[in-house]
């Protein structure tokens, strides 16, 4: 599975391009270690329903659903997109909602009008479960590639937390930008990277690398 991974990956230009440097002593990354297995890797893919919350908050313990689909949505057409896509992803009801993720982002979905799509506050997450102990450093991009169309139009949030704490939170309408920040964690600890809507919805890049921050050793 990781030599195919790896060859769909090399295969994309987009992925070559924006895949995030890797050295020696870097933990994971959120798209070299992408699969289509839930929990390979430590990473798990899923969504957190915001329309059906009732306090509208995430608790990462209680509003973390795993996506079950993995492959091609051939209806809403993202994994068509060798641009952006490995050509396979995560999805929620393929037709029903954009709710999806791939190896170097995803797509949050909302409630405008998009004719025979549903309309619900989806934010796709990305969870990586800390296999060490101790302050690391994680650093990526996050930002709209491809602003289709007016309902694509606008900002979308970001949002990452380590346990339950929001230790990075941003909004973009464009590109986006870089990011790196330092967290104390403990073996275990659920890091979730999120995509969500703000005044639009879109193809997201959000990508995530951890490794041991300068100058602290790991447990």
């Amino acid at each position: 599975m990781k030599n195919t991974l790896k060859l769909a990956l090399l295969a994309s230009p987009y992925i070559a391009a924006t895949m995030p440097f890797t050295s020696p002593n870097t933990i994971t990354d959120s798209v070299r270690d992408f699969s289509g297995t839930q929990g390979q890797n430590g990473w798990y893919y899923g969504y957190w329903d915001q329309s059906l919350d009732v306090d509208g908050s995430y608790d990462p313990q209680d509003d973390f659903r795993l996506f079950s689909h993995f492959g091609a949505d051939p209806i809403n057409g993202l994994s068509q997109h060798t641009d952006f896509s490995t050509g396979q992803l995560w999805f929620l009801e393929d037709g029903r909602y954009y709710t999806s993720l791939w190896a170097a982002g995803g797509h949050p979905h909302g409630t405008m009008d998009l004719g025979s799509y549903a309309k619900a506050n989806h934010w796709v997450v990305r969870r990586w479960v800390s296999t060490v102990k101790g302050q690391i450093g994680i650093s990526g991009h996050a930002g709209k590639t491809m602003p289709w169309g007016e309902n694509w139009g606008g900002d979308i949030k970001f949002l990452i937390m380590a346990g339950d704490h929001v230790i990075h939170e941003a909004s973009a309408d464009d590109g986006g930008q870089g990011f790196t920040i330092n967290t104390v964690v403990q073996i275990g600890t659920p890091i979730d990277f999120m995509i969500g809507p703000g005044s639009a919805i879109g193809v997201t890049q959000f990508t995530a690398s951890v490794k041991a921050a300068d100058g602290f050793p790991l447990k």
